[in-house]
């Protein structure tokens, strides 16, 4: 059986520092960024996370883009 992987949509997520807990780890939150198109370049989806951050009250720890894809039986 084979079957393909087609991309449905992208998400663009940013993991930002949010304080310290009550022994010191840090805590962080998500903020996330939807309709990212299915070209978008890994880079300049980076750009886009710095320049987003530079708006942000905290750092941002991880960038992450999540994707949503269809599987599809092609057939044998």
């Amino acid at each position: 059986m084979t079957v393909s992987k087609n991309p449905t949509s992208y998400k663009l997520s940013l993991e930002v520092e949010n304080g310290v807990n009550s022994i010191g780890a840090m805590q962080t939150k998500s903020a996330s960024l939807g309709s990212v198109r299915l070209e978008a370049e890994a880079d300049k989806c980076y750009t886009v996370a710095e320049a987003v951050g530079d708006l942000m009250k905290h750092e941002i720890v991880n960038v992450y883009v999540t994707e949503k894809a269809a599987l599809e039986n092609a057939g044998e």
